[in-house]
């Protein structure tokens, strides 16, 4: 055995010496990573207690650069505390951000209470008097009274200028504030002061459940169906309607302004003149899958053998789909007045934890036989305008403003207009006051008694334009294309 050697590898197998010297490079090595340890932890300590003492009151607990701005703004922001809910109001300000897109304006973020809003303007149902009005530069003009309405009932007209609620001045308010002091418990009254042509009239109304997305009535040998929109209860309103005129064969439905609502509603108010289970939609998702949709209603009203449909720039979405689809399905439909607005996509709603809504844009709406008009609208077979006044938006005069001879004014253009409209020889429209529009403008004042001066003034103005609003709603006459409608009905 003694040639037999056994081989150690040294380099393997360390000696005594370098186990050693490996053991301090290692303790070397500890000790400096601890060194770092402690200086970075060091570091973090020194920038916390900088920044305790800078913002006593601040805690790490925001999440993310949203949480940090929610915490930084509700503790140090020197208007903070003129909000009741800071934290809600930012992240409703960021969603809606997140949410609005250029190409698609009808995406949005919606709050719990702008739902509820938007939910009550589609069904149009509410608890009030039933009015639509606008406020100009602090004037609040009645655009609208709904039949039957608290409102109609009461005496209010179109025009009529509401200056009180309840006695309190409204002057200055915005709608919504408005809106809250008109509304209230059904049955309860409130009184409302107006001004009618310089006469102050106070109304008292009793408020009463509104439905007033249709309203329907007979003249002559024909239907005049209003839709003002889609919401959930359309289809029953108008059968309300509908069935007390089974025996008529001619219907006029308006739809202007009419700027859509429920898919499920124009669903169903399809299907009473074109029957039940009949594609009166098509829809296009983000993958190109095309899905039609069909009818359901629980009758149909197939007695109405001639139908004309009034359309407008503002008649939308839903309204539209109504429209085209009549065109296509119905074997004798007119469409009469402008090109409609051209929405030709439908949103969904999605709900969120918070209790708001994602309102998103989903499918692309074609009609029954594939016609997208989105972007385009529905050209009218009869095209008929209204009277230019009935395009214009007006802003009112300053309380101590005046427009004078040889003065040029969009205030007197917009008078111009309306006294044509008015029925008063004014030949010119283009703003400039000559000896012809004075001439007119006192007629205009003497037949409504006021003083004979030689400027168009703020009350003046006001009157007027009250005067247009209150003939564009109540005066059949100068609603041209409700005229052009009956001639067709009449077959002229």
């Amino acid at each position: 055995m003694e040639d037999e050697k056994i081989y150690i590898d040294l380099q393997k197998v360390p000696l005594k010496s370098e186990r050693e010297e490996i053991r301090n490079r290692r303790r070397k090595r500890f000790l400096i990573f601890l060194l770092c340890l402690f200086f970075l932890l060091a570091g973090m300590l020194g920038g916390y207690l900088l920044n305790r003492a800078t913002h006593p009151s601040y805690e790490a607990d925001a999440t993310g650069t949203m949480g940090e701005l929610e915490y930084i703004m509700d503790h140090y922001w020197l208007y903070g505390d003129e909000h009741e809910d800071l934290t809600t109001e930012m992240e409703d300000k960021a969603f809606y951000g997140m949410t609005a897109f250029e190409n698609d304006p009808y995406t949005t973020y919606m709050s719990t209470k702008e739902m509820e809003e938007f939910s009550t303007g589609i069904n149009m149902n509410y608890v009030g008097i039933g009015v639509q009005y606008r406020t100009v530069d602090e004037v609040s003009v009645v655009q609208k009274v709904f039949k039957n309405s608290p409102a109609e009932i009461a005496g209010i007209l179109a025009g009529d200028i509401i200056e009180t609620v309840d006695g309190t001045s409204i002057k200055g308010l915005d709608t919504d504030a408005i809106r809250e002091m008109v509304i209230g418990p059904e049955g309860t009254d409130v009184k409302i002061g107006v001004d009618r042509a310089g006469e102050k009239l106070e109304l008292t109304c009793t408020r009463a459940q509104i439905d007033s997305s249709a309203y329907a009535w007979k003249e002559n040998d024909y239907v005049v169906l209003e839709l003002n929109s889609f919401g959930t209860t359309t289809a029953q309103e108008c059968m309300k309607y509908l069935d007390e005129y089974t025996d008529v064969e001619k219907i006029i439905i308006d739809l202007r302004d009419d700027t859509g609502g429920y898919q499920s509603s124009v669903r169903e108010v399809c299907g009473l003149f074109i029957g039940n289970d009949k594609v009166y939609l098509r829809q296009k998702d983000v993958n190109g899958t095309e899905v039609a949709d069909y009818t359901t209603t629980p009758k149909v009203y197939d007695n109405f053998k001639q139908i004309v449909l009034l359309v407008n720039e503002s008649t939308a979405s839903a309204a539209e789909v109504f429209t085209i689809c009549l065109k296509e399905m119905h074997p004798n439909v007119t469409i009469v007045g402008t090109k409609t607005f051209g929405k030709g996509v439908i949103q969904t709603n999605y709900p969120l934890n918070n209790g708001a809504v994602l309102k998103m844009t989903a499918y692309y709406w074609l009609s029954p036989n594939g016609v997208s008009i989105h972007g385009e609208g529905i050209a009218p077979d009869v095209e008929v305008r209204q009277a230019d006044i009935s395009y214009e938006y007006y802003t009112m005069m300053e309380e101590d403003e005046t427009c004078g001879y040889d003065s040029v004014s969009d205030f007197t253009r917009i008078a111009q207009l309306s006294l044509q409209y008015l029925g008063y020889d004014v030949k010119r429209s283009d703003g400039y006051f000559d000896e012809a529009f004075l001439e007119e403008l006192l007629k205009y004042k003497k037949d409504r008694e006021l003083e004979q001066t030689d400027v168009l003034d703020a009350k003046t103005y006001q009157m007027i334009i009250s005067d247009v609003i209150r003939v564009i709603n109540d005066d059949p006459s100068k609603d041209y294309q409700f005229v052009k409608a009956k001639e067709i009905l009449s077959g002229n």
